[in-house]
């Protein structure tokens, strides 16, 4: 934490986005206090005492991802759907088979039925 003196006019910051006033003292993070320093908008307080400001912590710092590691479990995961796909499809054509081969002998038994009724 690093004690700046605000020299800027319109400077928004904080976790709510408050207007910071000019002449203020402030107690901010110590990367935000470099960047008002080096854009001019603030500069370093000799003061003892400042309003703190609450931040936020930004995405990089507060999470720290091996992108790789997740693309790989990603493309492990779309593997093993390509293969499930597969096989979905391979039983499916089997089911198909076997309901074709189960019509031809339901047609063929009506056939004889209807042959061996036919006299009578």
């Amino acid at each position: 934490m690093a004690l700046v003196k605000i020299l800027a006019l319109n400077i928004f910051a904080g976790a709510s986005l408050r207007k910071l006033e000019a002449g203020k003292t402030y107690d901010v993070d110590d990367s935000l206090a470099d960047k008002l320093i080096t854009s001019g908008k603030a500069e370093k307080s000799t003061e003892k005492k400042g309003e703190k400001l609450v931040t936020t912590t930004t995405l990089e710092t507060s999470t720290s991802t091996d992108v790789s590691a997740i693309q790989a479990k990603l493309d492990a995961a779309l593997a093993q759907v390509s293969e499930l796909t597969d096989a979905a499809t391979a039983k499916e054509a089997e089911h198909a088979a076997a309901l074709e081969a189960e019509k031809n002998r339901a047609d063929t038994a009506e056939a004889a039925l209807a042959e061996a009724t036919k006299g009578k």
